[in-house]
Order: structure tokens, then C-alpha cells, then sequence
């Protein structure tokens, strides 16, 4: 019973699933220790270029939908080749060019942005010196307006002390007109100072503005070719993607062509073999026909051999048939006469019957001579 109970079970234990991409088909482990979905594909299986059975079974999926057929044309598949290759042609000159005119338009803008740079340092420097003069020119004008109260306060003293100083008040004097004369120049270069600096200031502020909006254009421009460059390692790495596919399907066709191959030679084989005993059987019909010839030859010869004793036969049937008819007219006439003469004497009778068979002999006679 625990045998009985053994082998039942055995057979009613389910088939172990087995990995859905067809290249592949190992068996599939069970679920873990929670349960779950059972795998579909190996989970740990890689082929070359790192894929998996899942993505090659769904790069197959996809290739067979595309082509609507259950195999992979070699003719289809190098199409599909040849058109990958002009695509991925076609799409790597303008990546290359937009490449070569991001690096253009950025070393061009690093540039612009350099010499704004260098225009606005310039222009800060020029800034900077100009507050320098200007605050030279305003402390000599301090010096000169602190020289002309001196001045003043001097020549205040001079005209008190007018008696006892001329000499120091004509000193004073010139030193007052010298203080003007000096004072006037300050705030001529004071204004003309200001003026400088308020240009040179207004001129750094244009700068600046320059800078900021180059700094803003260089920034776009950064984000620009960050998403183009993010565009073109995307498309370089579906490219490499698509390449590699392209190579699997290769690698698939091969296969295929392959066993295509191997089974056609088989096939070929079959068509040898069929045709060596097609061969041998018309060689041995050819030798039944010649057999059959001859001896169809033997039997038409044997056919006219009997034809000619058939006729000889039908020769001595028709030479019967007329004795036979004469026979039965003599008979028929010998028994007409044996009728009529019933009461006659028999003499008369035998005479009769003399005559008609002497008649019958005596015309039969010159037949057979």
C-alpha cells in the first residue's frame, strides 16, 4: 500500500516549470519559503551583453509581432539590420554636430563671459581709483579750505596787526590767493573727478548688467546642453542597446540557419537515398519491361502460331458444317420420302432412296475431285 501510495503521488506531482524563453527552457526553482507568483524566467541567468532570459524572450516577442512570423527571417532580419544602421547613421551626425556647437557656442560664451569679466575688474579698478582720487582730491581741497581759514584767520590778524606786519599780511595774502587759487583747482578736479566716477560707476553697472545677463545666457545655455548632452548618452545608449539586440538576433539567426542548415542536409541525404532506390527500382522495371517485351514477343508469336491453326480450324468447321448440311438436306429428303411412301411397296421406296443417294454421291463426286 506505502508503494502503491509512493507511485501514486509520484504521478500526480506536477511537471517542473521550465523557463519561458525558448533558447533557454532549464528548469525554474521553486517559490520561496512565503509563497508567491511562481518565476516565469531564469531569475539569475544572464547571456552575453548582460540580458536576461525575460528581456531576450521580450526582444523576441517584439521582433516576432513586428515581422508577423513565428521564425526570424534571416532576409527580414538583415533589413531590419541595414535599417538600424541608417538610422543610427543618420541620428549620430546630427548629435555629432549639435555636439560640435554646444562646444562652439560654449567656448564662445566662456570667452564673453571672460572678457566681461575682465571689462568689469577693469571697470572696478577704475572705480576704485577714481574714489582714490577723488578722496585725494577732497582732502587736498580740505587741506586748502583748512590753509584758507589759516589764511584768513592770518590775514584777520594782519589787519589788526596791519602796523606791525606788513610784510606777514602780504604773505598772507598771496598765501589766501594761493589757498584759492588751490581751493578753485580742488573743486575743479573734484567735479571733474565726480563726474569720471559717475560715468566709470554707470559703466560697471552696464558691465555688471552684461555680465548678469551672460551669466544668465550661459546658465540657460549650460541647462541646454546639459539636456542635450543627457539626450545624446540616452540615444548613444539605445543605440548601444539596439546594437546589441541587433547582435542577439544575429547570434539567434545563426542558430537557426544552423539547424535549417543541418536539417536540410538530412533532408538532402533522404532525397539521395530516395532517389539511388527510385533509381534502382526504374533500373529493375526496365528490366521487367524487357522481360515482359520478350515475352510478349514469345506469346504474339505463339499468338500467330495459333491464329493460323484457329484459321485451319475454322477451315475444316465451315468444310463440317457444309457436309453437314448436305448430310441433313439428304436426311431431310430421304425422310420426306420415307413419309410420302408409306403404303407404297418397299421396292419403289429403296429404289427412290437409291437414286437420292446415288444422286447425292454422283453430285458430291465432282466436289471432291
Amino acid at each position: 500500500m506505502v508503494e502503491n501510495a509512493s507511485v501514486v503521488a509520484e504521478e500526480s506531482a506536477p511537471e517542473q516549470a521550465r523557463c519561458g524563453f525558448r533558447k533557454c527552457r532549464e528548469p525554474l526553482p521553486p517559490p520561496g519559503p512565503r509563497g508567491g507568483r511562481p518565476y516565469e524566467f531564469c531569475p539569475d541567468r544572464t547571456w552575453p551583453g548582460g540580458k536576461s532570459c525575460k528581456q531576450l524572450a521580450a526582444a523576441e516577442q517584439a521582433l516576432r509581432e513586428a515581422l508577423g512570423d513565428e521564425a526570424v527571417p534571416s532576409v527580414a532580419l538583415a533589413d531590419a539590420g541595414q535599417a538600424f544602421d541608417q538610422a543610427a547613421a543618420a541620428l549620430t551626425d546630427p548629435l555629432r554636430t549639435l555636439s560640435n556647437a554646444l562646444d562652439a557656442v560654449t567656448a564662445h560664451l566662456r570667452d564673453e563671459i571672460a572678457a566681461a569679466v575682465s571689462q568689469a575688474d577693469a571697470a572696478h579698478a577704475a572705480a576704485a581709483e577714481a574714489d582714490r582720487q577723488r578722496d585725494a582730491a577732497l582732502e587736498r581741497a580740505a587741506e586748502a579750505e583748512h590753509t584758507a581759514e589759516t589764511a584768513t584767520e592770518a590775514a584777520r590778524v594782519a589787519e589788526q596787526a596791519e602796523l606791525r606786519a606788513e610784510v606777514i599780511a602780504d604773505e598772507a595774502v598771496e598765501a589766501r590767493s594761493a589757498a584759492q587759487l588751490a581751493q578753485a583747482k580742488a573743486e575743479s578736479a573734484t567735479a571733474v573727478i565726480t563726474q569720471r566716477a559717475k560715468e566709470v560707476a554707470e559703466e560697471a553697472a552696464e558691465q555688471r548688467t552684461r555680465a548678469d545677463k551672460l551669466a544668465a545666457t550661459l546658465s540657460a545655455r549650460g541647462e541646454e546642453l546639459a539636456t542635450r548632452t543627457a539626450e545624446r548618452d540616452a540615444a548613444l545608449t539605445a543605440l548601444a542597446e539596439s546594437d546589441e539586440r541587433r547582435k542577439t538576433w544575429e547570434r539567434l539567426v545563426d542558430t537557426q540557419k544552423r539547424e535549417l542548415t543541418a536539417e536540410l542536409d538530412a533532408v538532402r541525404g533522404e532525397l539521395r537515398d530516395q532517389d539511388v532506390r527510385h533509381r534502382e527500382a526504374l533500373a529493375e522495371q526496365a528490366a521487367r519491361e524487357t522481360a515482359s517485351r520478350t515475352r510478349l514477343a514469345d506469346v504474339q508469336t505463339e499468338l500467330t502460331a495459333v491464329r493460323g491453326q484457329l484459321a485451319a480450324a475454322q477451315l475444316r468447321v465451315t468444310q463440317s458444317q457444309a457436309l453437314h448440311d448436305q448430310i441433313a438436306a439428304t436426311l431431310s429428303r430421304i425422310r420426306q420420302r420415307a413419309l410420302a411412301a408409306t403404303e407404297e411397296p418397299s421396292a419403289p421406296l429403296r429404289n427412290d432412296l437409291l437414286k437420292i443417294l446415288l444422286g447425292e454421291e454422283m453430285t458430291t463426286e465432282p466436289g471432291r475431285t
